[in-house]
């Protein structure tokens, strides 16, 4: 099948944004875009990301052995393009978080924040699947809505009669 025929299909499915951060064998901290989350179990209670071989983060991510899975509120789409660059603890600067109970970055201003510990890697064609356990909830008290992706686009919610 031809990857962008199938980029293409799967672009019609509208996701939401997340960031997911770590940190590295020094302790600063790591991070990326990612749109490939979802929940995964409620007992327990488990997420997976996916990530791509080629991706910088990924040793880090399976070094340090845990993350946090950031979903993006609709006023995020910067922060989302920031993380979706190439580079390392840069991508922090100007950037507000706080580091959780489990020590990795978690983003101020998110809709919520998930801190998990790594369970199974999975390889998973040209991406490797990260079971979590959820261990940490971090909720905002803002109404505001998701930020979404779909068709190449970020996107925002519309709800309609709202």
């Amino acid at each position: 099948m031809d990857a962008m025929e199938w980029r293409g299909t799967m672009g019609k499915f509208a996701t939401g944004v997340t960031v997911i951060t770590t940190i590295d064998e020094q302790g600063s901290p790591v991070g990326m875009t990612a749109n490939a989350f979802t929940s995964l179990s409620l007992d327990p209670p488990m997420v997976l990301i996916c990530v791509d071989n080629k991706s910088d983060t990924l040793a880090k991510l399976l070094a340090s052995n845990k993350y946090c899975v950031n979903i993006l509120a609709d006023n995020q789409e910067e922060v989302s393009r920031k993380f979706a660059r190439k580079g390392g603890p840069e991508k922090f600067e100007d950037a507000a978080y706080r580091l959780g109970e489990s020590g990795v970055p978690v983003l101020e201003g998110c809709l919520v924040s998930v801190e998990c510990q790594v369970k199974e890697a999975v390889q998973g064609g040209d991406h490797v699947v990260l079971l979590g356990e959820g261990l940490h909830i971090h909720q905002t008290e803002s109404e505001t809505q998701p930020l979404l992706f779909y068709r190449g686009k970020y996107e925002k919610l519309n709800i309609i009669g709202a």
